[in-house]
């Protein structure tokens, strides 16, 4: 069946011919005329109008205690260590001579001070 709807797709094809193109006229693509111009203000709009959507659709989902329930059953609370456990694996700064130069702005000391 699919093949003989195929078949009478083709026939038809055949039987109507190439269409004819007409006369081509060459028109020339105005390239200073653009299609869409949009401005900044329309720009500002748009991003206004997102950014309230936004925060309208994330406050109402903060606020939503059933939200906030299922994410403090199902989630745990990621805490950053701010020490390191155990020794470091890093040999010690002082072994390394770079460490023991003087910084290069270091204050000195005023030999002579008008009053």
């Amino acid at each position: 069946m699919k093949n003989l709807l195929w078949a009478a797709a083709a026939v038809a094809l055949v039987a109507v011919g190439p269409a004819p193109a007409g006369d081509i006229v060459y028109k020339p693509i105005d390239t200073n005329k653009l299609v869409v111009q949009p401005s900044r203000t329309v720009a500002n709009v748009a991003a206004q109008t997102i950014n309230v959507v936004g925060n309208t659709a994330a406050g109402s989902l903060e606020g939503n205690g059933y939200i906030k329930t299922i994410n403090n059953l199902f989630s745990r609370k990621i805490i950053v260590p701010h020490t390191q456990r155990g020794p470091s694996p890093l040999p010690s700064p002082n072994l390394f001579p770079s460490t023991q130069y003087k910084s290069y702005n270091t204050p000195v000391m005023p030999i002579y001070a008008p009053r």
